[in-house]
């Protein structure tokens, strides 16, 4: 049956090959393909926090100023 979503072609060794199977097994998953999927989405998730998380911290090291203080200029 024909598709609409995009193909990505990959190569594993061995030993990944192994651990996918068995994640696959872990997680009942119907295939090799929506473990991989799932791990992507997974690590696009851990990828954004991180970015958020570094945001966050040069925003840590502005200048604030307190709660009163905001009060006060607004």
């Amino acid at each position: 049956m024909p598709t609409t979503k995009k193909r990505i072609n990959l190569s594993v060794d061995d030993r990944l090959w192994k651990e996918l199977k068995l994640l696959k097994e872990l997680r009942g998953a119907p295939s090799l393909s929506a473990v991989v999927i799932e791990l992507t989405k997974e690590a696009l998730e851990l990828q954004e926090d991180l970015y958020f998380a570094k945001i966050a911290q040069e925003r840590e090291r502005e200048a604030t100023i307190s709660h009163d203080q905001l009060w006060k200029k607004l």
